[in-house]
C-alpha cells in the first residue's frame, strides 16, 4: 500500500478511516436507505511522522452506493435540502446538507420520452435552487439563481425529457453560496437512458458504479471545515486533504474478475484529477458529460476537471482473487500555478482515491463494443457567429469573466436560436472548468499542449487551461435566460458569471 500521502498528515485525519460503515445497494423508489455502523472507539492521536496504525489507514470502509429515484417505477418524486447528521464516519455522526436525509443523495434515473416531475422543498435558512446540471430544459426549469426560493417554500420541476443518454447531475445554485452548499452534501447523480445505448450492452446492474469524487476537511470531531477565514487563498479554490467518493472516505468496493462501468464524477470545489490505477494500464473511456463517444478510446490516465464526467469501462479479468486494485489520481501540476491553502495537497499531489478488492473469479463474457453511436459533428462553416469570452482576475482579486463582475439581472450575451463558436480565453496562471447551461456543445480546438481525450464527445463543461483559448461550437436550442460560469465553485460564487439570453 502507498502511504506517501496519509504520512504527510495529521492522525486526527487518518483517526477517521475506520471500519464499519455498511454498503447501500440496490434501485430503491425514491429513498436512500440509512446506513448501519458499529462505532468503534475513536483513536488517539498521534504525532504526523509515526507510522500509522493499519486499522486506520484507507480501504477499511466500504463504498456506499446511491439509492435511487427510479422513474420507470414512479411518476414523481420529492426533494427536501435540509440539514441533517449521518455518518460520513462510523465512530461520529457530521452535519451535512441532504436531500432526503443521509448521503450519498439518491441518482435519478429516466429514459428518453418520459415525463420529469419532482417537487423541491427548501428546509433551509437561506433561498436556494436546484440546477439540472447538463439538462437542456427551459429557463424556469433551469435552476438560474435568480429563481432561488425562500426558507419553507417549494417548486415543481416538470419537463420532459429529450436528451440521448448519459451521465449528468444534479446541484443547488443560489449565488453566493453554491460552493458551501456542494461541500456540504447537495449534489447527486441524474442519469439518463435510451434505447440506443441499452442495445449496446454496456455493464450494468452491479458491474455499474457511479462514483461521485469530492476532497473535504475535517476537524477532529468529525465536522466539516469550509473556508478558512485566515488563508485568502481559499478564495481561489478549497483544497481537502481526505477524498470523499460517494461520501464515504477512500473507501473499497468488491468486484469480479469481470467488465464494470465506472461513472465518475468531480463534485470537488477546485482540485482537477488526473485519473489512473495502480495495477491496471489501460481502461476504455465510452463516455464524456453529454453522451457516449462514436467508439471507445484506450487510455492511461483521464483528466477530470471539476463538474466533468466520465464513462469508462475497467477490466478486472486479468486479476485473481485477493487482488487489489487503486484508483488514484497521479496529481495535474499543469493545473495551476496558482498557491492555494499551503496547508492541504496541492494540483500536483498524488492522492489514492479507492480501492477494488477481487473477491470472485468468473468467465469474462462481457465483449466492449468497437462502435457507441454516431455523433453529428458540427463544422465551423455553419455558425453565424463568433464570439469571445475571457477569464481573468481585475482590482482586489475578484474572479470574473470579461472582467464584469456577475450581476443578476445583466444581459451580458444575446444570441439567436442556431450555432456559433464561443473562444474562451484563459488569462491566469490557473486552469478554469467553462460550463453552459441550457446546451451542449462540441470542442473544435484549443490551442494548448495538452489533447484530451474527452474533447472528443459532447460537452457541458470543458478545461481551459492558463493561457489557453479553447474554441467550442454550440447549437442554441432552447430559448431563455441561462448562466455560464466558470465551475471552480468558490470562483463562480465570487463573481465568474454571466448571463445568456437566446432568442
Amino acid at each position: 500500500m502507498d502511504r506517501r500521502y496519509f504520512l504527510n498528515y495529521s492522525a486526527i485525519t487518518a483517526a477517521y478511516l475506520l471500519a464499519g460503515c455498511e454498503e447501500r445497494s440496490g434501485r430503491e423508489e425514491g429513498k436512500a436507505r440509512q446506513a448501519v455502523s458499529d462505532s468503534p472507539a475513536a483513536v488517539p492521536p498521534q504525532k504526523a511522522e509515526e507510522k500509522l496504525p493499519e486499522q486506520i489507514m484507507p480501504f477499511t470502509q466500504k463504498l456506499k452506493i446511491p439509492g435511487e429515484i427510479d422513474f420507470a417505477q414512479i411518476k414523481k418524486a420529492a426533494l427536501t435540502a435540509q440539514k441533517s447528521q449521518v455518518n460520513i464516519f462510523p465512530d461520529m455522526q457530521t452535519e451535512v446538507l441532504t436531500f432526503q436525509g443521509d448521503l450519498p443523495n439518491p441518482t435519478i434515473r429516466i429514459k428518453k420520452g418520459e415525463v420529469f416531475d419532482l417537487d423541491f422543498m427548501n428546509n433551509l435558512a437561506d433561498p436556494t435552487i436546484i440546477h439540472w446540471h447538463g439538462l437542456i430544459v427551459p429557463e424556469e426549469m433551469d435552476g438560474h439563481p435568480k429563481d432561488a426560493i425562500a426558507s419553507g417554500a417549494t417548486k415543481q420541476y416538470r419537463y420532459p425529457i429529450e436528451q440521448s443518454a448519459g451521465t449528468f447531475w444534479y446541484h443547488t445554485h443560489p449565488h453566493g453560496r453554491t460552493g458551501e452548499e456542494i461541500y456540504r452534501g447537495l449534489a447527486g447523480f441524474y442519469m439518463i437512458e435510451d434505447e440506443e445505448e441499452k442495445r449496446l450492452n454496456l455493464p450494468q446492474g452491479e458491474f455499474e458504479l457511479p462514483l461521485m469524487i469530492q476532497d473535504k476537511r475535517f476537524d477532529e470531531k468529525r465536522q466539516l471545515r469550509y473556508k478558512d477565514p485566515k488563508v485568502p487563498q481559499d478564495n481561489n479554490g478549497l483544497l481537502g486533504d481526505v477524498i470523499l467518493v460517494n461520501a464515504t472516505p477512500f473507501p473499497y468496493h468488491e468486484v469480479k474478475s469481470e467488465k464494470y462501468r465506472l461513472r465518475i464524477l468531480n463534485a470537488s470545489s477546485v482540485r482537477t484529477y488526473q485519473l489512473a490505477f495502480d495495477t491496471i494500464g489501460e481502461f476504455a473511456l465510452v463516455g464524456t458529460d453529454a453522451g457516449l463517444l462514436e467508439s471507445p478510446v484506450m487510455v492511461q490516465s483521464v483528466v477530470l476537471s471539476v463538474a466533468e464526467r466520465v464513462d469508462i469501462i475497467v477490466d478486472f479479468k486479468d486479476k485473481e482473487v485477493g487482488d487489489r486494485v487503486t484508483l488514484k489520481t497521479l496529481g495535474f501540476k499543469e493545473g495551476s500555478n496558482l498557491t492555494l491553502h499551503p496547508d492541504y495537497p496541492a494540483f500536483d499531489a498524488p492522492m489514492d482515491i479507492m480501492q477494488f478488492h477481487v473477491t470472485e473469479k468468473i468467465l469474462d463474457t462481457q465483449v466492449l463494443p468497437e462502435k457507441l453511436i454516431p455523433i453529428p459533428r458540427l463544422q465551423a462553416s455553419d455558425a453565424v457567429n463568433t464570439r469571445r469570452i475571457t477569464m481573468e482576475i481585475i482590482a482586489g482579486g475578484i474572479w470574473t469573466l470579461d472582467q464584469k463582475p456577475f450581476d443578476m439581472h445583466r444581459v451580458d450575451q444575446r444570441v439567436k436560436l442556431g450555432t456559433e463558436i464561443w473562444e474562451i480565453k484563459n488569462s491566469v496562471h490557473m486552469a478554469h472548468p467553462f460550463h453552459m447551461h441550457g446546451v451542449r456543445f462540441q470542442v473544435l480546438d484549443r490551442d494548448g499542449k495538452i489533447a484530451f481525450p474527452t474533447d472528443k464527445g459532447w460537452k457541458d463543461t470543458v478545461i481551459v487551461m492558463p493561457f489557453e483559448t479553447v474554441r467550442i461550437i454550440v447549437h442554441f436550442t432552447m430559448p431563455g435566460l441561462f448562466v455560464y460560469h466558470c465551475h471552480i465553485l468558490e470562483h463562480e460564487d465570487q463573481a465568474m458569471m454571466a448571463n445568456l439570453l437566446v432568442e
